[in-house]
Formats: structure tokens, sequence, C-alpha cells
């Protein structure tokens, strides 16, 4: 699909919490691999650093994908006619990716 870049210098990104696994192209650039289905489980309970350390020790964002924001340099866009490529291995929902500024 093709877009225009948002206006302004805020940095932008992809949202692909929608999707399950694959690779994602902007303008022939590959920006990585996503993989935002992965889920982090466990106990998400208030964090006490005192103590012998465990592996679920002070759990953070349980329940939530682990990324889910993908980085577009700003120095790939042009300001229309920009070109997003998808490769999904996992199934996901496409209409469900958003280009955002994070500020």
């Amino acid at each position: 699909t093709t877009f225009s870049a948002p206006s302004g210098n805020d940095p932008v990104a992809l949202d692909m919490s929608s999707m399950g696994k694959g690779e994602i192209w902007i303008n022939d650039q590959s920006i990585g691999r996503h993989w935002p289905g992965y889920i982090a489980h466990g106990n998400c309970g208030e964090c006490d650093y005192a103590g012998t350390f465990t592996n679920p020790k002070c759990r953070t964002n349980c329940g939530e994908p682990t990324q889910k924001w993908y980085h577009i340099p700003r120095s790939w866009l042009s300001p229309s006619g920009n070109v997003l490529v998808v490769f999904e291995e996992w199934g996901g929902d496409p209409t469900g990716i958003t280009l955002v500024k994070r500020t």
C-alpha cells in the first residue's frame, strides 16, 4: 500500500499490534522483523527489589505485546507515494496497521 508522510518533524512509527509475525519494508528499506503477537504472560504484581532474584520478579506489561511500535526513519520517507510492504507469516489484520507520530 502507499501512504503520505505525516506533517512535521516528530518521529514516526508503525503500530503493528494487529499483526502476527513477519517482515516490514518501507520504500524498499527493511525496518526489520515484527512479532508483536507474542504476549508477555506472568505475574505483574507490585515490584519489590529486596530479596533474591527470580525470573518472574518485577515483570511489567503482562498481557501486552513485547513490541508494537516499529520506528521509521524520517529520511526514508517522501512527502507522498511511500510504499509499505508487509510479509506476514502467521496472519493478522492488515487494516489495523497504523502510522503514528511518536512524541
